[in-house]
């Protein structure tokens, strides 16, 4: 006849001698599931900014937006010489779920910040990206010609800092 089956709710015995085997409390509750990309969800509340500084003064510099589960949904790169006063957008991509909902202007005017009066160029863009310049640079004032023009001290730069990216305020709306 046996003993009587005393398993949690929705367990069964074997389950709770897995769950103790592995660790785990069996009279825990289950661990909340964090959001995942896959399903595509826009919640600020969730996303964390990381910085990627640049290796050289006019080095490559990044900045991205990531979802719980360290999915970079959104992503610029640039450079910026000081000397040359010149500043090119490598890269700027924002994964369709989370377009139109500031990301892109937040990235550029973050990157914009202190180069005041420098000139921008870009490197050709997807359809997206392209449909976006003109109205950031209607807003902004600041122009972003397509001749993607690097001077000699941004072609001479490392790449990307050794450092690793670090976490970053959220950059205002």
């Amino acid at each position: 006849m046996g003993l009587p089956n005393r398993t949690r709710p929705g367990g069964s015995l074997w389950g709770r001698l897995v769950d103790v085997f592995h660790g785990r409390d069996p009279q825990a509750p289950p661990a909340p599931v964090a959001p995942n990309s896959l399903e595509w969800r826009v919640d600020p509340d969730t996303e964390t900014w990381w910085y990627q500084p640049p290796g050289d003064p006019a080095g490559m510099q990044e900045v991205q937006a990531r979802a719980p589960d360290h999915y970079d949904f959104a992503r610029l790169v640039w450079q910026a010489c000081e000397v040359c006063r010149l500043g090119i957008i490598v890269k700027i991509r924002v994964t369709e779920p989370w377009q139109r909902h500031g990301y892109g202007s937040r990235m550029v005017r973050f990157a914009l910040r202190g180069h005041d009066g420098y000139a921008w160029t870009t490197t050709p863009q997807s359809e997206d990206a392209r449909a976006f310049s003109p109205s950031f640079t209607a807003s902004t004032g600041v122009a972003f010609r397509r001749d993607s023009h690097r001077c000699e001290h941004m072609r001479a730069a490392r790449a990307y800092s050794r450092e690793r990216a670090r976490p970053l305020n959220p950059p205002p709306r």
